[in-house]
């Protein structure tokens, strides 16, 4: 089912006014004015939901040391009103509505059943069946690999991911949530050297290069819990709203995957990354289906001269492209047996 003007509206009155709790009276009242003024046309834009935002800064403008800023407008001036006696417009910007639809589209999904997501990738050389237990984390992996690389089953690790309940348990308001984010950025980074960090990056264990901005931390934390399949609806619908917030995150809604399947493309290149806060212009993008929110690709980019290197590039001297398709999602009662055969 499309998101409607009405489902932004109502989200971003709950996530951005939940401090004054303004009655679902405005809103709904706003949103039909809306739908009157444009009875005899669909619809298709975020008109209501910008009204009804200046509504709600009405009511957040009459509660004293209330006041905050809403994403996708400008910054209060003095609080005159202009000449004109009306509130100026307020408009949320494509990549907002983009993130927002994304963010509607994940909270709508049904909570997953089954004790093991069994999750198959396929990335350079090598497909991967990577089967997580929701009770304790523990991680199975099984690998066909080519051109070299071996095939076969890895041993258990133990305790590799979050578990579902230690993810239900993240806050997913989006200030509660930003900072939730830095902090598992900073406690996972913060003593691993940089020699390890480009190499983790490059097999999918943990994000990098290491940034020093906030907004580093909180792309590229959001976007890695995105990855994983153990992420309920409501958290994963969060993480959506919060970057929505995070500057210079690009959105392109028209995008495809590496299989051709319809993707909604989040990217954003890295403020820093290098000693002296120097960025290595490395850019970090995932895919997410439309329809669900969930993922089916992720691709970082690395530049010349950001360490990254192939067999064919020891010298890191071309641009590298670290690609991975996320080709199904499914849960099972039980573990699955290696689906390669080995």
């Amino acid at each position: 089912m499309p998101v409607t003007d009405e489902d932004i509206v109502r989200d971003l009155f709950h996530r951005y006014t939940e401090h004054v709790q303004p009655p679902d009276s405005i809103a709904a009242a706003v949103t039909a004015r809306q739908h009157r003024r444009d009875r005899h046309r669909r619809v298709v834009s975020a008109a209501a939901a910008g009204a009804a935002l200046a509504a709600a800064a009405g009511v957040i403008a009459v509660v004293p040391g209330q006041a905050s800023h809403l994403p996708g407008t400008a910054r209060p001036s003095t609080g005159k009103a202009s000449a004109t006696g009306k509130a100026p417009a307020i408009k949320l910007t494509a990549n907002e509505v983009a993130l927002y639809k994304l963010s509607s589209a994940a909270a709508s999904q049904p909570t997953g059943h089954g004790r093991y997501v069994v999750m198959m990738t396929e990335g350079q050389d090598l497909k991967d069946t990577s089967v997580i237990d929701s009770l304790t984390g523990d991680l199975w992996s099984y690998q066909k690999g080519t051109d070299g690389n071996p095939s076969g089953g890895g041993s258990v690790s133990k305790h590799y991911s979050p578990t579902a309940a230690q993810f239900a348990a993240i806050p997913t308001g989006t200030a509660a949530l930003r900072s939730a984010l830095i902090a598992q950025w900073n406690a996972a980074n913060e003593a691993v050297p940089n020699s390890l960090r480009k190499f983790r990056a490059q097999h999918h264990i943990h994000p990098t290069p290491i940034p020093e901005s906030n907004a580093d931390r909180v792309f590229q934390q959001a976007t890695f819990l995105l990855w994983n399949p153990l992420v309920g609806p409501d958290l994963r619908s969060a993480l959506y709203r919060v970057l929505a917030t995070v500057p210079g995150v690009t959105v392109n809604s028209s995008a495809h995957d590496a299989t051709g399947r319809p993707a909604v493309e989040i990217s954003r290149t890295d403020d820093s990354g290098l000693p002296g806060g120097r960025s290595d212009g490395s850019t970090y993008a995932t895919y997410e289906n439309p329809t669900t929110g969930t993922l089916l690709e992720t691709a970082i980019t690395y530049p010349p001269g950001s360490g990254a290197t192939t067999p064919q590039d020891p010298q890191g001297t071309a641009t590298t492209v670290d690609v991975t398709v996320y080709l199904s999602i499914t849960r099972s009662g039980t573990i699955p047996s290696n689906p390669y055969g080995g």
